[in-house]
């Protein structure tokens, strides 16, 4: 019995080892673009302190001409759990976590993302889809560094 529960203790100890921390200085001010997208799209994220600046423009296929661009910003903070809901009081203040927390104005709701990974020209992202929404699939978002 004492051995199992050291091989369970092992376990846990080893995951939460795995469980990379980032803080808030690894990303105010840079600017990451979305790469694996088609030539013709271009999707651009910048981090301050409290917000995250989003940019998107789609390109014609044939005419190479600016079809649409959408620019949005959403308050944001860091997190070491998915919380329930979105807590304002944590913006711009919480300093470390594995979590991107941010509060999607448009949708009125909350999202997060996992940093699966941060380095000086490279992030990535994991989302988990929330069930009760229409399109339930997971993706990874892949980004080089701009700035």
């Amino acid at each position: 019995m004492k051995t199992i529960i050291a091989i369970l203790l092992a376990l846990f100890s080893t995951c939460a080892v795995n469980a990379q921390t980032y803080t808030l200085n690894q990303l105010v001010g840079t600017k990451w673009k979305e790469s694996m997208l088609p030539e013709r799209i271009i999707s651009t994220m910048e981090f301050a302190s409290n917000e995250i600046k989003f940019n998107a423009k789609l390109y014609s296929a044939t005419t190479g001409e600016l079809n649409y661009n959408l620019n949005s910003s959403q308050k944001y903070y860091l997190s070491n759990s998915i919380p329930v809901s979105f807590d304002k009081t944590k913006v711009g203040k919480v300093q470390k976590g594995s979590y991107i927390i941010k509060y999607n104005n448009k949708m009125n709701c909350m999202e997060y993302f996992y940093i699966k990974s941060l380095t000086k020209d490279k992030l990535v992202l994991y989302h988990k889809r929330d069930p009760k929404d229409i399109d339930d699939s997971n993706y990874t978002l892949y980004y080089e560094r701009v700035k």
